[in-house]
């Protein structure tokens, strides 16, 4: 990754939002108690968040969703450095996306080319 790089969201893509617990293992470690209860409570059956609509790609809580599911809390969950973000935000959505659709899918596609450039 080049570090002229900035993390941005991809539209229609929603990996995050796959919170299977045996599958965010190291994201459910660094939770307080209190956020893991609230992430327990948000995994449906199926292993997706239950406010994420699959179908349109959306989550329909994301004004009011949790600190931990905002993607700039992330160097404070993990006690990362500040200046560290947006090379950890983008290696963890670029592994969430290769787990989830595949490191040639659509999605990774499309996260590789909204990686923004800094000038």
């Amino acid at each position: 990754m080049s570090k002229d790089q900035y993390w941005s969201c991809v539209k229609d893509c929603g990996a995050c939002c796959r919170l299977a617990p045996s599958e965010r293992e190291e994201a459910i470690r660094a939770l307080g108690p209190k956020e893991k209860k609230l992430y327990f409570s948000l995994v449906a059956k199926d292993g997706w968040c239950r406010f994420y609509d699959k179908s349109r790609r959306i989550c329909t809580i994301y004004h009011t969703r949790p600190e931990f599911c905002k993607v700039k809390n992330l160097t404070s969950i993990f006690n990362l450095p500040k200046g560290n973000f947006d090379q950890f935000a983008i290696e963890c959505c670029k592994q969430q996306i290769r787990h989830i659709y595949g490191g040639r899918s659509k999605e990774m596609k499309r996260f590789r080319i909204n990686l923004k450039k800094r000038f």
